[in-house]
């Protein structure tokens, strides 16, 4: 019996692994290897692992997913592509190109997960963050980096998190129901260690993402677009009494394109409002769509749990500055007296040490994990994640980073 790496397809696992522990039950011809265990060759996890015989892929299970091994990352991206005719390309750098199918000015259609007008903004957040570098320290004594972050009174396995998301009809091509893909984004989420977050859509019950978080014995983060206070508080309420981890508003979802209806509009909010619904409920509560730093303070001051830095994507405003233009001012200005969580063009962990470097402490990674929801559902999700988190540990041993708190300014070059 042998085990291929599926990510570098070059070391063959035989039935003797030498000092590797694993678990055998009696009688089976599949090896269950140990969470831990990692390729030799590449340092890939156990989920790359795929039986073989005389070089044939067998279909045979072996992780705790139950997961075909074999369909990889490239898998589901491909079967994004097909499902997303027409709306996204899953090209292999998602930077808001002109030349890219969601790009360019759609003219009322919808814009995909493309962003708004010319998707000048979008583009930005790919460009902004692109424009640091990762400075390489390499002649230190190793440790092995330290990744494990506390929010919301909850312990995650790394610094990062999926953004708020919704609308599959819209956005998505329809390409499976909404409440599928919400339990895709928190089950995986979930099962690789972390939070995720699901949005809530006027093509859908404004309640539905809250209710399935709830289903979720309350493990996820529920976020609401700026709907008038009275419907706000009502969902509040109802988020609180599903006991959810935190409750978060997309501020910037006022310039939505599809909150139009007399019947579901959405509303700018003051500082008075911010601060009715950060006491209206016992609750974490989060302000999404901040890119200055007097809306910052205006966040802090309403007793908000935490900050999210974020400009929807590039798909509320044309025109925009990028995540990573603004995040370091508003570090500057409130960082260590709330959570600063940001997104805003994150991609690897590569993007997600330069995101915690300018000032974060949390990133959240958004369209690739939609692509991953639509595709493969929950083990999509967690397989992104995982490799996200791969990529981070590399970057922080390439960088001298033993812990978060060494991702600063310091390893970065402008």
């Amino acid at each position: 019996m042998k085990y291929m790496c599926m990510n570098c397809k070059f070391f063959a696992y035989d039935e003797d692994l030498g000092d590797v522990k694993i678990n055998m039950a009696p009688g089976s011809k599949v090896v269950d290897f140990p969470d831990t265990y990692r390729c030799p060759v590449c340092g890939a996890p156990k989920s790359y692992l795929q039986q073989v015989s005389d070089g044939v892929v067998s279909s045979k299970k072996i992780d705790d997913e139950d997961q075909i091994l074999g369909k990889d990352l490239t898998y589901y991206r491909d079967r994004a592509r097909d499902m997303l005719t027409g709306f996204c390309g899953v090209y292999p750098v998602c930077d808001g190109d002109p030349d890219h199918i969601c790009t360019g000015q759609k003219y009322g259609a919808p814009i995909g997960l493309g962003g708004a007008g010319q998707a000048k903004t979008f583009e930005a957040n790919y460009q902004a963050l692109q424009q640091y570098r990762l400075k390489m320290r390499v002649i230190k004594n190793h440790h092995e980096p330290e990744m494990l972050v506390s929010i919301f009174g909850k312990e995650i396995t790394a610094p990062i998190m999926g953004a708020a998301l919704s609308g599959v009809k819209s956005s998505l091509n329809d390409a499976i129901p909404e409440e599928k893909f919400y339990w895709g984004l928190l089950k995986g989420a979930q099962n690789f260690g972390s939070i995720g977050m699901v949005g809530n859509t006027p093509t859908s019950p404004e309640d539905l993402g809250v209710s399935i978080v709830g289903e979720n014995q309350g493990w996820g983060v529920p976020f609401f677009k700026p709907q008038s206070q009275d419907r706000l508080i009502k969902l509040f309420k109802m988020a609180e009494e599903l006991d959810v981890i935190a409750i978060g508003v997309d501020l910037e979802g006022a310039g939505s394109t599809y909150w139009v209806t007399p019947e579901k509009r959405v509303f700018r909010k003051g500082e008075d409002d911010l601060v009715e619904l950060v006491e209206c409920t016992e609750k974490p509560v989060i302000f999404k769509g901040i890119m200055n730093t007097a809306d910052a303070v205006k966040v802090l001051d309403s007793g908000a749990r935490a900050c999210y830095v974020s400009n929807h994507g590039g798909r509320v405003i044309d025109g925009g500055q990028g995540v990573a233009e603004v995040l370091p001012d508003i570090a500057q200005e409130i960082s260590g007296r709330i959570p600063i969580l940001a997104d805003g063009a994150v991609r690897t962990g590569f993007d997600v040490l330069k995101i915690l470097a300018l000032g974060a402490d949390v990133a959240l990674i958004g369209r690739p994990i939609a692509r991953m929801s639509i595709s493969g559902g929950k083990k999509a999700v967690k397989m992104y994640f995982d490799y996200v988190k791969d990529d981070l540990r590399r970057a922080m041993i390439l960088t001298g980073c033993d812990t978060l708190k060494d991702a600063n300014m310091e390893i970065l070059i402008n």
